[in-house]
């Protein structure tokens, strides 16, 4: 084999190790700030954020955004525990979609909810209720429709995600009892999607430090991230973001942000997505994005062997 086609099979082969190894970026909305919540990109590599914008409506800051979630076309969309408002966000500055903005109807609570948020591969949309321990499916016109019996959860879970087809959904608990408050529930479950019950997966463990509420989100690779809201423990410290194993619950640090007050993740459309035997084709296959650091690091890779290939034709 030629010099020159050696070092481009060693970039071939180098380049998705070079994927692999880069987190990619999420986004997560401060909803703690004073004058209303901001969003936020964050490389989960390294927890540094952007901040993109205030989350307005119609020159209105929402002050209380819960859950985030991208759907299949790659929308951001966003749910408001305060105003209990559903509304798409859009991610280069922050503002809501104020046309395709609804009220939420039909939840069995009226405040203290913390939702959780996450679409399906088909395009339906869950939302978790912390307050009356329940899961709904929540569609397009406002209308959360119970599932199971309410109470079927029988966990405070504030953080949902789902991944594949057909879709498994997986919860995380809460954390604390209110704001720096008791312990409450650090354990990551899978959830029935027919009857809303969860099923404990295990305890996350030593490597997330104490925390109220959370987001959780798959990547385009099948990888689950979780941020932690840590703003009342110790003078607001940064939010960890955590990698969760799906078979074991057990929780490993990735990095820790500067900004406090993250309780929302949305990282990736929905992923595993391939159809399944015997499962309707949904038309659609993602491809996984990677953050700056991982976009550079293959543009490295790429460089090296281009520069070995013309330092082998001039030898």
């Amino acid at each position: 084999m030629k010099t020159a086609c050696r070092y481009a099979l060693f970039a071939l082969l180098v380049l998705p190790l070079a994927a692999a190894l880069a987190a990619p970026m999420g986004y997560s909305v401060n909803s703690d700030e004073p004058l209303g919540d901001s969003l936020f990109e964050i490389d989960l590599a390294t927890g540094q954020e952007t901040v993109k914008g205030k989350v307005m409506s119609l020159g209105q800051t929402r002050s209380d955004i819960e859950g985030l979630a991208f759907d299949k076309f790659g929308v951001l969309w966003g749910v408001d525990d305060e105003s209990q408002n559903l509304f798409p966000i859009n991610t280069s500055n922050g503002l809501v979609v104020y046309q395709d903005e609804v009220a939420i109807t039909g939840l069995g609570a009226i405040q203290g909810n913390d939702f959780g948020l996450s679409f399906t591969c088909n395009g339906s949309l869950y939302i978790s209720s912390v307050s009356n321990e329940s899961l709904y499916q929540l569609s397009f016109d406002g209308t959360a429709t119970l599932v199971g019996a309410e109470g079927a959860l029988g966990t405070r879970i504030s953080a949902i995600a789902a991944y594949g087809n057909p879709a498994k959904l997986y919860g995380l608990g809460n954390g604390l009892m209110g704001d720096g408050g008791p312990q409450d529930n650090r354990s990551l479950y899978k959830i029935d999607m027919t009857t809303g019950v969860a099923s404990l997966i295990g305890e996350i463990g030593p490597a997330a430090a104490d925390y109220f509420e959370a987001g959780l989100s798959f990547d385009g690779t099948g990888i689950l991230w979780a941020i932690t809201d840590r703003r009342t423990i110790e003078d607001n410290l940064g939010s960890q973001i955590l990698l969760l194993d799906t078979e074991t619950g057990k929780a490993s640090l990735q990095s820790t942000t500067t900004v406090s007050g993250f309780e929302s993740l949305a990282v990736a459309a929905p992923a595993g997505c391939v159809q399944d035997p015997g499962q309707e084709d949904d038309g659609y296959h993602r491809i996984p994005t990677l953050s700056d650091a991982g976009k550079l690091l293959a543009i490295l890779v790429l460089m090296m062997a281009g520069i070995a290939v013309l330092r082998s034709r001039h030898a």
